[in-house]
């Protein structure tokens, strides 16, 4: 599901930040994925948050929160 990502030493401005409680739910969408695949991948929680949280580790988290469409 998720690969291993580099980071960087400097840090760009992320305006996530900025509304706090909007970082707080995007971490802790962040931080739920992190408790579910930490096991196979530790670097979860980092990388989902990685580039200001537009990473495909995001949008991949993210859809665990998306509603099922019915079948039938």
């Amino acid at each position: 599901m998720f690969a291993s990502s580099t980071t960087s030493t400097s840090r760009p401005t992320c305006s996530i930040y900025d509304d706090e409680q909007l970082h707080i739910i995007m971490d802790r969408v962040c931080e739920i994925c992190h408790e579910m695949y930490s096991h196979q991948y530790p670097n979860t929680r980092a990388d989902c948050r990685s580039d200001c949280f537009r990473s495909k580790h995001f949008q991949s988290c993210l859809e665990h929160f998306r509603p099922m469409i019915p079948y039938g």
